[in-house]
C-alpha cells in the first residue's frame, strides 16, 4: 500500500461525507435560508427597528442582518431549521461563528461614522418550521463582542 488514507484504502472517499436524512440540495438551504431572513426582517421592523443591510460581507465573516432603531444597531444572526429533529436552530450558532460575526461586524461599524450609532449589539432570531406559521425566536443581545454568550 503507498501513500493514501484509511478510508482511501477501503474504496471510499474520506473527505466526501454520505448524505444523511437532513441533507438537501444547496438551492434548497439558500431558498429556504433566505425565506428565513425575510421573515427576520419583516419582525424586526414590526417591532421599530429598519433594516439598513443584508448579508453584509467582510473579509472573515458576513451578517445576515444589520438593523437600526435610534441609535442602536443591531448585527441579526438568522438561522433556520425545518424541524428540531438535530437541535434547535438558535444552538447551530457555534463561538466560531460568533467570532465571524463580530469580525465582520467590527468592519461593518469602521465604514460607517461613529456618531450615528451609540450602542451595538449582537442578536440571533431563530426560524423552526416553514412558512408563516414557523416559529420564531428573538434573542436580543444573544452575545457580546467577545463571542461570549450572554
Amino acid at each position: 500500500m503507498s501513500g493514501g488514507s484509511r478510508g482511501a484504502e477501503r474504496g471510499r472517499n474520506p473527505r466526501v461525507r454520505a448524505a444523511g436524512p437532513a441533507s438537501c440540495p444547496p438551492e434548497t438551504r439558500k431558498t429556504q435560508g433566505n425565506a428565513a431572513e425575510d421573515r427576520a426582517c419583516r419582525h424586526l421592523e414590526a417591532t421599530g427597528f429598519t433594516v439598513v443591510a443584508r448579508n453584509f460581507r467582510a473579509k472573515g465573516g458576513e451578517i445576515d442582518i444589520v438593523a437600526r432603531k435610534g441609535d442602536l444597531l443591531a448585527f441579526v444572526e438568522v438561522r433556520s431549521r425545518e424541524d428540531a429533529d438535530f437541535g434547535r436552530p438558535e444552538e447551530s450558532v457555534t463561538a466560531a461563528k460568533r467570532r465571524r460575526i463580530v469580525s465582520a461586524a467590527r468592519r461593518y461599524l469602521s465604514d460607517v461614522p461613529a456618531s450615528s450609532w451609540r450602542e451595538a449589539r449582537f442578536d440571533v432570531i431563530a426560524v423552526e418550521g416553514g412558512g408563516e406559521d414557523a416559529a420564531l425566536r428573538h434573542y436580543p443581545a444573544a452575545f457580546d463582542a467577545k463571542g461570549k454568550v450572554l
